[in-house]
C-alpha cells in the first residue's frame, strides 16, 4: 500500500526543491561570471591564456605609446622570471634580452614588442605569455620652469597645450607674470621662443595655447 502525502504537503516539498534549485542556479552563474574565460589567470596588464604562447594584449593607454630611447620598460615572462627583466632603451633604441641578445625596440608600441618577444622565445619556453609595459619615460618630455607649483619634467604621453601643462604642475604662482610666459623650442640646431599670454588665452583667445612637442620648456617668470 502506496502512503501519499496531502496534498498541501506535496505543494510545500515541490516548492522547497524549486527553490533550491534557483539559489544554485544563481552561485553557478556568480561562479562563472568572477572566473575568467578558459581558466585564465589575471595579470597587472591583462589575461593570460597558459594554453597559448603570445604576447598578451594590454588595455593600458601606453600600450600604443611608441618607445624611445631612455625609456625604461619592463618585459614580463609569465612564470619564467629569469627572463623577466626591467631594461633601459640604450641611446641607439636597442635593449639587450636574455636569450635573444640585442633587439632594437624603437618605435615600437608594448604590444608589437610583446609580439616580437613572444615568438622569439618559443624556441626555449613552451608556450611564452610575455606582456612589455613602460615603467618610465624619458624619451618623449616636456618641461616647464619658474613660477608654478611643480616645475619639472612631465612624459608626453599624448597631446598637451601649454595651458594643460601650466594646470599639470599645480598652476601658476602668485607672482607669476602670466603675460610673459613663453616656450622655448629646439628647431633645425636653433632655438624658438614662442610668446603665450596666460591671461588672453583664459579669455578665449586659443592661438598661442599651443601643442607642446617633444623637449619643449615652458618658461614662467
Amino acid at each position: 500500500m502506496r502512503y501519499r502525502l496531502p496534498v498541501r504537503y506535496s505543494i510545500m516539498v515541490c516548492a522547497m526543491c524549486a527553490s533550491i534549485l534557483s539559489a544554485s542556479a544563481q552561485d553557478l552563474a556568480a561562479n562563472a561570471a568572477s572566473t575568467p574565460q578558459g581558466g585564465n589567470h589575471s595579470g597587472a596588464a591583462g589575461d593570460i591564456d597558459p594554453s597559448i604562447g603570445k604576447a598578451v594584449k594590454t588595455s593600458d593607454p601606453l600600450s600604443q605609446y611608441a618607445i624611445g630611447p631612455a625609456d625604461v620598460i619592463h618585459i614580463n615572462v609569465w612564470k619564467n622570471t629569469d627572463l623577466s627583466q626591467t631594461l633601459t632603451v640604450d641611446p641607439n633604441g636597442f635593449v639587450s634580452v636574455p636569450l635573444l641578445g640585442e633587439i632594437h625596440v624603437a618605435g615600437m608600441t608594448t604590444n608589437q614588442l610583446g609580439t616580437l618577444l613572444a615568438s622569439g622565445y618559443k624556441s626555449y619556453v613552451v608556450s611564452p605569455q610575455v606582456t612589455v609595459s613602460v615603467v618610465d619615460i624619458k624619451s618623449r618630455q616636456v618641461y616647464v620652469m619658474g613660477q608654478v607649483g611643480k616645475a619639472g619634467g612631465y612624459p608626453l604621453i599624448a597631446p598637451i597645450t601649454v595651458l594643460q601643462l601650466i594646470a599639470q604642475a599645480g598652476g601658476l604662482n602668485t607672482y607669476a607674470k602670466r603675460k610673459d610666459i613663453y616656450v622655448l623650442r629646439a628647431k633645425n640646431g636653433q632655438t624658438e621662443k614662442l610668446p603665450f599670454n596666460y591671461v588672453k588665452v583664459t579669455h578665449g583667445d586659443a592661438k598661442q595655447n599651443i601643442v607642446l612637442q617633444p623637449g619643449d620648456t615652458v618658461i614662467v617668470p
